[in-house]
């Protein structure tokens, strides 16, 4: 894509200050506020007195409620993040596309998934799977509204560094977030009023090493309890 708008999959693309294409050079944006919102384990510390816990977090934040990271914290999280995008980079180009096209096929023969062209004619619930040709690499997800979902998986580069990675650095898969719009080059949807309730399933049609997904499918009843119980990754070294 050039300088001028142009339309992927039937939607009109706004011209774009993060790419179309995720490169090295676009993939992270550092900041030095949190994302998660007030550390309570951190002020608990405080009000209790916890030295030891007090002292790991001091080296964090900036400030007393887990709001403001240091800079140094900052300097350091940006060398891990582009670490983890090496690593990463290295195992999509171990990956068999071969392989990966062949999953495809299977899939879409032995569901209700359709490829298709033009995203605008669905604005209906479903599942959907953003598939990333490039990199061997696919995500299947479940929404009320496929087209804003996915339209909203490609304002890429929106992700804040405190999320980039997911457990440890030689273990965190890419997000899906992370890359861009023109990345997706294939989209297979099943339209359905029965959402939330296959997406395991789906996911689980594929080899781990093809699949971008952090988590696993459906609704987490317990938060970040239920994030950090189906959390995927993969042994990047």
């Amino acid at each position: 894509m050039n300088d001028k708008s142009n339309t992927h999959f039937g939607i009109i693309m706004a011209l774009s200050t993060r790419g179309y294409k995720l490169t090295r050079e676009n993939y992270a944006t550092i900041t030095d506020k949190s994302t998660f919102g007030k550390n309570k384990i951190y002020i608990q510390a405080l009000e209790k007195n916890d030295e030891k816990l007090m002292k790991a977090y001091s080296e964090i934040y900036a400030d007393k409620e887990g709001l403001i990271y240091k800079n140094n914290w900052c300097k350091k999280r940006l060398i891990e993040i582009m670490q983890n995008f090496d690593l990463n980079m290295n195992f999509f180009r171990s990956l068999d596309h071969t392989k990966f096209d062949d999953e495809i096929t299977q899939f879409l023969k032995k569901t209700e998934f359709i490829e298709i062209t033009d995203l605008k004619e669905y604005s209906c619930p479903g599942y959907y799977v953003m598939i990333l040709d490039k990199y061997c690499q696919l995500y299947v997800g479940t929404t009320e509204n496929i087209k804003r979902r996915i339209r909203q998986h490609w304002a890429g580069g929106k992700m804040k560094s405190d999320r980039l990675i997911s457990g440890q650095v030689t273990k965190s898969k890419l997000s899906i977030d992370s890359f861009r719009a023109l990345d997706t080059t294939r989209i297979l949807v099943f339209p359905t009023d029965k959402i939330y309730c296959e997406e395991d399933n789906f996911i689980n049609y594929f080899t781990d090493e093809f699949v971008s997904n952090r988590t696993s499918g459906g609704i987490m009843e317990f938060g970040a309890l239920s994030v950090a119980g189906s959390m995927k990754t993969r042994n990047l070294e």
